[in-house]
């Protein structure tokens, strides 16, 4: 959360908006801007760029002013914001962009510093920047050790980080570096307390300068853990703790460097010089720290709400729950094998771990359009809704009853004009009824079959066409069809249950997932998401949808799509209105698509001999199906619109 140190300057129309008096109540300092050489006299940290600030002064206007500009839309030279942005996330936006402008400022601070200083402090702001710069925090760590061991030319070092987390603080022993003495190390927990050296610096912000670590006061509250020493037959010397601390003061973790050397290689105390050195290191470190794990944070929530809103959207289709998982399992277990494919063009499509990021994004999101299938359509299971057969079996019912009336009458007729009926001509009418109930009952066991989503021969459609051209009463002794002309069009749907507008509905989930990623604010490692996942039913000769693009006009990462997306539709074992299809036979399926021209023969290649389709590492976070979540009276039945159909020119 955002603290009142932080300035944030911003336009005159932001005063008169409502996120104006949210930000004052968390308690930051704001300050209206109306010209750039106004920010360093105001003291802004941050900068919200709006449209207003854009249409009065360039871009680079703004750069040069200092602050950390934030843009409500992408550019270059601004963190963006994201345009569905909860407040939360941007107070921590803004507290990112704050550091980020305090690290700036340091690392300048120190530049100018270099006029006066030697060549250790020129070290110190080359360590500032290469730590400001790394991404993984592992290696960062590491390489705050190996930069601290340098400038102080100690043997060894440790850290340790601070996590309050919990119920109970804790201290976490998380790296160790041994020049004479290389050992493994195994990250360690502990209860933050005084009676450690790392502990006592961290609860209570305070630097220890120790000559001789065996020699500690007895009333000192800290003691040296000779543990180590005694298993590997090391001796600690000189010991140089100090607290890391960030911004608000607060101590994130602490550094020690142990046995401080001199040219022949004895140990000696850390002098102050050395000290002060090790301390700038220690809040640029802390400064580092901070920030990549406000990073790993946003990132880790980003990756939580893209999977929580897979799993709302396939909850409209429980019968398939698991598959944008599965997809983006395999599509990332394929591209993991781009790098030790035979074909030299393939290799050099390998993706680096933001095109990794990217593609998996866009494997999770690729259904995401399926919320702009109307419900009826996804959900339908046969050729007619369930009211139309209903009304078809009151139609026969109604028809039927009708042929027993006209029977009768002439029944009551014979009677009145002859004064009786012949027992053989009664027998041939209730015989000739019998026939034609009968008709009718065939008639409407073949309506009922012929609505089952199968697939039709030619004789079926002329068998519909008959029933069609059979008149019956309505309720209202008119004369209609037994089949209506929509009945019958629904009827002679070939494959499937699907009329051709409810087919080309299903097909528009490409357009909606990609109109849906369009409206969100990807960062440019990211931006790519939209058209990759709008491309998954591309084929490579054209004939695919939404925008029939070929070969090297589908991207890579949508072609690597296509062929998992049929793969796990084709042996999805969790979809009721069919059988999964054995792995060889999907295999032998993506063979003949490529055959067809359909799929890009070398990825095909790839996927099946490097065999990654088996268990390609997915942990998927959906239940299984047998588990699966649905509500009361939720349909039996659900078109997944990444269905495929083995012989069909698309899938769906």
């Amino acid at each position: 959360m955002m603290t009142a140190s932080c300035t944030v300057g911003h336009s005159p129309l932001f005063a008169e908006s409502n996120l104006y008096a949210r930000l004052q109540r968390e308690g930051l300092s704001l300050k209206t801007i109306s010209q750039p050489g106004e920010l360093d006299s105001s003291g802004a940290e941050v900068l919200l760029l709006d449209d207003a600030l854009l249409t009065s002064h360039a871009l680079a206007d703004w750069q040069a002013g200092g602050a950390t500009l934030v843009a409500f839309e992408a550019m270059d030279g601004a963190l963006p914001l994201p345009a569905k942005a909860s407040e939360e996330e941007l107070l921590a936006l803004l507290g990112f962009a704050a550091e980020q402008f305090r690290l700036k400022q340091k690392t300048t601070q120190l530049a100018n510093a270099l006029q006066s200083k030697d060549g250790d402090l020129q070290k110190l702001v080359d360590v500032g920047l290469a730590l400001s710069a790394e991404k993984d925090l592992e290696r960062l760590l590491s390489k705050i050790l190996t930069e601290g061991r340098r400038l102080s030319n100690s043997d060894a070092a440790s850290l340790f980080l601070v996590d309050k987390k919990g119920e109970q603080a804790q201290l976490i022993f998380k790296l160790t570096q041994n020049s004479s003495m290389p050992t493994r190390f195994q990250e360690q927990r502990m209860p933050l307390t005084k009676a450690s050296i790392a502990g006592y610096v961290a609860l209570t912000s305070t630097e220890l300068d120790i000559a001789d670590a065996y020699a500690i006061p007895a009333e000192a509250p800290y003691r040296f853990n000779r543990s180590f020493d005694m298993q590997v037959g090391y001796r600690t010397m000189s010991l140089l703790a100090i607290p890391m601390l960030n911004h608000r003061r607060d101590v994130v973790g602490v550094l020690e460097f142990i046995n401080c050397q001199n040219a022949a290689g004895e140990a000696i105390p850390f002098d102050a010089v050395m000290a002060t050195s090790l301390r700038a290191l220690a809040s640029q470190a802390a400064v580092a720290i901070e920030n990549r794990q406000l990073l790993d944070d946003i990132s880790q929530l980003f990756d939580g709400f893209v999977q929580a809103s897979v799993f709302a959207i396939e909850q409209r289709d429980p019968t398939s729950s698991g598959h944008s998982f599965r997809v983006a399992d395999l599509c990332i277990a394929l591209a993991r094998q781009l790098p030790q494919a035979p074909q030299s063009h393939i290799r050099q499509q390998a993706f680096n771990d933001e095109g990794m990021r990217e593609l998996r994004y866009a494997a999770l999101l690729h259904d995401f359009g399926k919320v702009g299938v109307r419900e009826h359509v996804l959900t339908k299971a046969k050729k007619l809704p369930e009211s139309a057969v209903d009304n078809l079996r009151y139609r026969v019912a109604l028809a039927k009853e009708s042929l027993q009336n006209q029977m009768l009458k002439r029944m009551l007729h014979a009677y009145r004009q002859h004064g009786g009926l012949a027992e053989e001509q009664r027998l041939q009418w209730e015989s000739e009824l019998a026939l034609e109930c009968e008709r009718l009952d065939h008639y409407l066991r073949d309506i009922l079959k012929a609505n089952e989503p199968s697939v039709l021969t030619e004789g079926d459609f002329h068998h519909l066409q008959e029933i069609q051209g059979q008149v019956v009463k309505n309720h209202d002794d008119s004369l209609i069809g037994l089949l209506s002309d929509s009945e019958f069009c629904a009827l002679a749907i070939r494959r499937g249950s699907l009329t051709q507008e409810e087919r080309a509905e299903i097909e528009r989930h490409v357009v909606h997932t990609r109109d849906f990623l369009q409206l969100i604010p990807w960062t440019p490692a990211l931006q790519r998401i939209p058209e990759i996942a709008a491309a998954h039913h591309e084929k490579l000769d054209g004939s695919g949808y939404p925008k029939g693009l070929a070969g090297d006009a589908i991207p890579c990462a949508s072609r690597i799509m296509t062929i998992c997306d049929i793969y796990d539709a084709l042996t999805a074992a969790d979809r009721p209105y069919k059988p999964a299809v054995p792995t060889d036979h999907a295999l032998d399926i993506l063979q003949s698509e490529v055959k067809s021209g359909l799929l890009d023969g070398d990825l095909v290649r790839v996927f099946i001999e490097s065999r990654c389709y088996i268990n390609p590492g997915q942990s998927l976070p959906l239940p299984a199906p047998s588990t699966v979540l649905t509500t009361p009276g939720a349909p039996p039945y659900a078109h997944h619109v990444c269905d495929f159909e083995p012989g069909s020119k698309h899938s769906h």
